[in-house]
């Protein structure tokens, strides 16, 4: 008796151990096929710079809500748009709002996001500039790195134009810019980002300037300069207000003789001031067609209300008669 329990045991080991080494056979048959026949799928960078930027501006209330960024990014890319300047913060947050996921949302849709940091609303007028505030303003931009911006883009980034702090030499003006051009590079460095730095349309035109813009003290430390060229703000001369081709194509090309190392992606007027009875149509397509003539990186259409209707098509238009141009 005790003889056949024995070999009764014997036989139940043998068979268990016998179904855990087919489990295991086919456990490895089966690892061994999927990683032989399933394919590996790899993260898709979405990153890029443009080649010829053809931008226009957003809201911060059209930037952080999807619905309203998904209008906009069906618009542009019907219209060949390949970039967003995106305001990143509202009065209440020092901080980007416009959320991680609507930032790869325009880059998976062949979008290069830019973010519009404010500097110094209507200028700096307060002298000495607090270190608390020049933080906050840092903060902000390396929140929008965080979010996935690879591009920020420093506007009133300069000195009141009213002429206080008159005991300020243009030098120290420029020292300080460009000082802080320097220190949002170092800190935003380990994102691998480009400073972008908005200027006055007639800083290219000017050998100095009151507001501390200079071509060739931002030409040191910014990767884009972008002159903004709206004819209707050229109030001291007549012809560079009645003619956008003009005014656009010889702003862009002063501006690129005197920056050495940045790109210059130029704002172009796409709203309706002074247009001195020339077609709101044709005054978009001169100014996109300088830009193409004067040999830069680029434009930025600028619109505050975000009236891209006619802008737009104008763009369309322009490309679909011109398609060598694209790029």
């Amino acid at each position: 008796m005790k003889k056949f329990i024995f070999i009764s045991c014997v036989i139940v080991v043998l068979a268990v151990a016998g179904i855990f080494t087919l489990n295991y056979i086919n456990a490895q048959n089966i690892t061994e096929k999927s990683t032989t026949d399933t394919p590996v799928t790899q993260a898709v960078d979405h990153d890029f710079f443009p080649e010829f930027y053809r931008g226009i501006y957003l809201t911060v209330n059209s930037a952080n809500r999807m619905a309203k960024l998904q209008t906009f990014v069906e618009m542009a890319k019907a219209a060949n748009i390949n970039c967003f300047v995106m305001d990143v913060q509202s009065a209440k947050y020092a901080r980007c709002i416009v959320p991680a996921e609507n930032v790869q949302y325009c880059k998976e849709n062949g979008i290069h996001p830019i973010a519009r940091v404010v500097m110094f609303p209507d200028g700096l007028s307060n002298w000495p500039v607090s270190e608390d505030y020049i933080k906050e303003r840092l903060d902000v931009a390396e929140s929008a790195c965080k979010n996935g911006f690879k591009e920020i883009q420093f506007d009133y980034i300069r000195f009141n134009d009213s002429g206080r702090n008159k005991h300020l030499k243009n030098a120290e003006r420029y020292a300080f810019i460009e000082g802080f051009i320097m220190r949002s590079k170092e800190q935003l460095k380990k994102y691998n980002v480009k400073i972008a730095v908005d200027v006055f349309g007639r800083i290219p035109l000017n050998v100095h300037d009151v507001i501390g813009q200079r071509m060739e003290s931002l030409d040191k430390v910014a990767d884009i300069i972008c002159p903004m060229a709206y004819p209707s703000h050229y109030t001291w001369s007549k012809k560079l207000m009645k003619d956008p081709y003009y005014t656009v194509l010889i702003t862009s090309k002063k501006a690129k003789e005197r920056a050495q190392n940045a790109e210059i992606v130029t704002y172009i007027q796409a709203f309706k001031m002074k247009l001195y009875d020339i077609p709101y149509d044709k005054y978009v397509e001169d100014q996109i067609r300088a830009v193409h003539e004067s040999g830069i990186k680029g434009y930025l259409m600028w619109n505050a209300r975000q009236d891209y209707k006619v802008p737009l098509a104008v763009v369309k238009n322009f490309y679909g008669k011109n398609s060598n141009l694209l790029k």
